[in-house]
């Protein structure tokens, strides 16, 4: 045997031993990178618990000194959010982890979530947008100074010291207690948990809708209409469907099938005939804010289309879908292009001409700003866009797909003869299956597992500080609250296109600093992605 030949045995050999070496030691390379990444795990979340946190709640953006933070407004370090990426998320964050890890001090987090909860629970059962922890006196002095001067947000330039449906901030913090109880088995919670099923049931129109916010301060004010905005209505009766199947309370019932008649109760009229965003007693489109118009939307009515083929699919009942033909057609009478996939729609449309309403703003601050509305497409507002997007193949398709009963376990009219499942199965195949193409807040159950990989892992785990927690330039900031503004600045149209007006505005904009900030969503969606992961892995 030659040299070359010994050579390449030898090569051979070496090569073989290294690939034997590296099979042996990949799974326990595995285990070691799943092992610190559940320490990133518990660090981080032991961070926000014991420095981040507000007796167990959250807001959504805090300066890494917490100088200062932020919920959709500039909030106390007495305050927790219900709404958005704040308490609620936080919750369903830990309940995540806990069942994923099966480790107990998830669990606790989840407790802390709840009771914080429970604190902020009004007496009437519902919630505000948020809570301080500080009592009502702390919380009217900041609604007459912060929320008085967010000229854009005009719901809390007042103080209603009622309960909100708006922005999933009653029915989601009812949904988290909901899963925790049906998790933990905590009976602490089953007071509260009724009391929030109470208050909605009672909150309800004798038509099937719900206003915005109850009790009804006063009736002629837009909060006391029938809302769809930021699907109240959905929320609440998905909420209901909820508690129907998971708890079994079979006396909901009535309360869920008033609710989905709603839906055909309020289409408007052909040749138009979608959905508005609220309604006034004789349902009529009827305007809420200043920048909420008396107009259909064509982009809440491919969500009710879609709603409407799932209330068909649970109850078999055609009376659901013989109204989304009409629908449909009226969508293709105000679209902007012929992309199905990307349909571009107008917000608002005008009742009778179907022309696409504009809107507009002028002034600088809550005292001088006013809004207005025409058929222009230019200069409009920002933080409203005048212009949706819709899937209208998706949607189509559904409907051409829809089938009677076509998951067993989602039979609403006989929802106890369903197959063996326990409470918690029965609401993760109804949270999964009542998701429609708005909910963005919760991903279905393992969707993105596939797409990790350990590039962003990698980034992940890199990039994270020796506090174990992540800090990201993305966040929503505002002006330091001044004064309430004195005199009219006539700025006509310098703040036209902006997040926020003058110095004297507290609404939230973009920070575009390189300071870099606490975000609860950013935490939240590192340890999901991380957590993906580990089940991915099988670990």
């Amino acid at each position: 045997m030659n040299k070359r030949s010994l050579l390449l045995i030898r090569l051979l050999i070496a090569s073989i031993i290294i690939i034997c070496l590296n099979e042996e030691s990949q799974p326990q390379s595995r285990v070691d990178e799943i092992s610190y990444i559940k320490k990133i795990i518990r660090k981080s979340c032991e961070y926000m618990d014991e420095k981040v946190s507000t007796e167990g709640g959250y807001v959504w953006y805090y300066k890494k000194d917490f100088s200062r933070r932020w919920g959709e407004l500039e909030a106390y370090p007495s305050m927790i959010w219900i709404q958005g990426n704040g308490t609620v998320a936080m919750g369903h964050l830990f309940l995540d982890l806990y069942e994923t890890l099966k480790d107990s001090f998830y669990l606790n987090l989840s407790k802390k979530t709840a009771l914080a909860l429970m604190k902020a629970q009004l007496d009437c059962g519902g919630w505000n947008y948020l809570s301080d922890l500080n009592g009502d006196e702390s919380l009217i002095k900041w609604y007459e100074t912060i929320g008085k001067n967010a000229w854009r947000l005009e719901e809390f330039n007042h103080y209603f010291g009622n309960a909100t449906f708006d922005d999933n901030s009653t029915a989601g913090a009812a949904e988290y207690l909901l899963r925790y109880y049906l998790i933990s088995g905590d009976t602490s919670i089953e007071k509260s948990l009724n009391k929030a099923i109470d208050f909605i049931l009672k909150s309800q129109y004798d038509n099937g809708a719900w206003p915005q916010r109850y009790p009804i301060i006063d009736s002629t004010h837009y909060s006391a209409f029938y809302t769809y905005n930021d699907y109240v209505i959905w929320n609440n009766l998905k909420f209901l469907i909820l508690c129907y199947a998971s708890l079994k309370y079979e006396s909901l019932f009535k309360a869920i099938e008033k609710a989905m008649n709603f839906y055909i109760l309020s289409q408007y009229k052909k040749p138009q005939a979608g959905w508005a965003q609220q309604y006034n007693f004789n349902l009529e489109p009827a305007p809420a804010r200043t920048y909420e118009l008396a107009a259909l939307d064509p982009q809440y009515t491919a969500h009710h289309i879609e709603m409407l083929i799932k209330f068909y699919e649970m109850t078999c009942d055609e009376k659901y879908l013989k109204i989304i033909p009409d629908a449909l057609a009226w969508i293709e009478t105000v679209k902007f292009n012929d992309n199905e996939i990307n349909c571009r729609v107008p917000k608002f449309v005008e009742l009778n001409t179907n022309k696409p309403l504009f809107i507009h703003r002028s002034g600088s601050n809550s005292r001088s700003g006013k809004y207005y509305v025409d058929y222009d497409s230019n200069l409009t507002v920002i933080h409203y866009p005048c212009i949706s997007k819709i899937n209208l193949k998706r949607i189509k398709d559904l409907f051409h797909n829809a089938k009677c009963n076509q998951y067993e376990y989602m039979k609403l009219l006989f929802p106890f003869q369903v197959m063996n499942k326990t409470g918690i199965e029965i609401y993760y195949l109804l949270s999964d299956y009542l998701k429609i193409g708005h909910d963005r807040t919760n991903r279905k159950r393992g969707e993105n597992e596939d797409k990790i990989n350990t590039n962003i892992i990698d980034g992940i785990i890199s990039s994270v500080d020796t506090n174990y927690y992540w800090y990201t330039k993305n966040a929503y900031i505002s002006n330091e609250f001044i004064d309430i503004p004195s005199e009219i600045e006539n700025t006509n149209n310098a703040y036209a296109v902006s997040y926020v007006g003058d110095k004297y505005d507290t609404s939230p904009f973009p920070n575009i600093s390189d300071e870099k900030f606490i975000s609860t969503a950013h935490f939240i969606r590192n340890i999901r992605t991380l957590l993906d992961y580990i089940k991915k892995m099988g670990n």
